[in-house]
């Protein structure tokens, strides 16, 4: 095998000495953190895109092209089988860490996976990540895809990219990973999960997913606007989140359906969309990273809307493009903070404070959990009253139980407080003096 590969790898054949293949070489996979170099016989030395082509020739005797590979678009991919790898290089330049030295990512794509192959692939994923990458976070994969978000320690980034380009099923069609604003361990732990990649409540087909809508980078999202807003147009603009993340942060001028789901947005917003009777006027759609958006828009241009837009990368990619430009955040079209499915509950992207404190109504845009995890209320709360209320929502079964041991919680388990929409809600279940309603936690605990 290996003689054959030598007879079509131009590399090889230009001389370059190569490791005889082995369990062992791919072990490289957990040693990542080395640059992955071959030697000629001259001493000189192949860069890691060489390597990898040389690798997986040697490996399964497939001959890749020197050309990218082909993308019907940065998310949705029609083609099948193995396609060339891409450039482990393309997500540089690497973004600054904080003193943690983790990096926290986002990454979505749509393509065609065998209902076999994907149990095999989350198991694989959750070993070798864990294991190899210290990656931890949330991955949900199914039979259209992969969406990732996660945290991995900065020496490791670019050792997840050659994971990816050489795997035979992901090779070519993760596009760049999006970055976040803020950078830190935000997860506790590695998640891998087989579910839809959006909880649409819905069967979705890559068929349906195929309809993309048009992706605007941050630099086109905020040029349209701005042009509409000049010649004195009213463009339609959805936020595609729930409820508890645009109270943190928005656009300006955008429609803020009041949701806690995804398939409750996707009602109100064709609702939305029958009130204009011109199927061919603007829609403009941005959620926090875009996978949203992209199905969303999937399914409106699916229904017969034809000029639907989407905010590329989310508000994850416009706080950092407003961030790192010249001219700063000043004339932001967001204001406030991205809200954050993970540890960190936020990032900021301006310094506005839109939100007020569910305790105290004072001015904060913190989000935080009820420290008693059988109630985990989803709240609001200032320095202030975290320490009044000992980082709870103020009942008084939820603080004595914050002060618990962990063997104290297993001992004495009670069933959770809270249904899903209520827990979103704090609203609906604080009284006046910024305490959860003792009348409704009787009745659940």
């Amino acid at each position: 095998m290996f003689r054959r590969t030598v007879a079509v790898c131009p590399v090889l054949r230009a001389g370059l000495r190569l490791p005889r293949p082995s369990s062992s070489l791919w072990l490289a996979r957990a040693s990542l953190r080395q640059p992955i170099t071959a030697a000629t016989s001259s001493g000189r030395s192949i860069g890691d895109n060489a390597w990898l082509t040389c690798r997986r020739l040697v490996h399964s005797s497939c001959i890749l092209s020197d050309e990218a590979p082909v993308r019907s678009s940065p998310y949705y991919n029609c083609l099948s089988g193995q396609l060339p790898s891409q450039s482990i290089d393309m997500d540089q330049p690497y973004p600054a860490t904080t003193e943690d030295g983790y990096h926290t990512i986002s990454f979505y794509s749509f393509f065609e996976l065998d209902e076999i192959q994907v149990p095999r692939l989350r198991d694989k994923i959750q070993r070798e990540w864990a294991r190899d990458l210290q990656v931890v976070g949330r991955i949900y994969i199914c039979e259209q895809g992969i969406n990732a978000q996660l945290s991995i320690p900065a020496e490791k980034t670019r050792d997840l990219r050659i994971w990816l380009e050489t795997h035979k099923v992901f090779s070519g069609r993760i596009p760049k990973f999006n970055w976040a604003i803020e950078h830190r361990r935000s997860f506790k732990a590695l998640h891998v999960r087989v579910r839809p990649l959006v909880a649409t409540g819905v069967p979705l087909s890559l068929e349906t997913l195929s309809n993309e809508p048009e992706y605007l980078s941050p630099e086109a999202w905020e040029s349209e606007l701005h042009s509409a807003q000049e010649k004195g147009n009213n463009p339609l603009l959805i936020d595609m989140r729930n409820n508890y993340e645009f109270r943190i942060g928005k656009f300006q001028g955008a429609v803020c359906p009041d949701v806690d789901t995804f398939r409750e947005e996707m009602a109100a917003v064709r609702t939305l969309c029958k009130e204009r009777e011109d199927k061919q006027a603007p829609i403009y759609m941005y959620c926090t990273g875009g996978i949203r958006c992209s199905i969303a828009g999937a399914i409106l241009k699916s229904e017969g809307y034809e000029n639907v837009k989407t905010l590329q990368g989310g508000v994850v990619a416009y706080g950092k493009h407003v961030r790192e430009r010249p001219g700063g955040v000043a004339n932001s079209l967001y204001q406030g903070k991205n809200f954050t499915f993970d540890k960190r509950l936020g990032e900021e992207v301006t310094t506005e404070v839109l939100a007020k404190c569910d305790q105290c109504g004072g001015p904060c845009d913190s989000f935080t959990n009820c420290a008693n995890r059988s109630c985990n209320l989803l709240f609001i709360q200032c320095p202030k009253c975290a320490e009044k209320h000992s980082k709870t929502c103020g009942h008084d079964t939820c603080i004595e139980r914050s002060q618990m041991s962990h063997e104290e919680l297993i001992k004495n388990r009670i069933p959770t407080v809270w249904s899903y929409h209520l827990r979103v809600r704090p609203d609906k279940v604080f009284d006046k003096d910024g305490i959860a309603r003792p009348e409704l936690l009787a009745n659940r605990i």
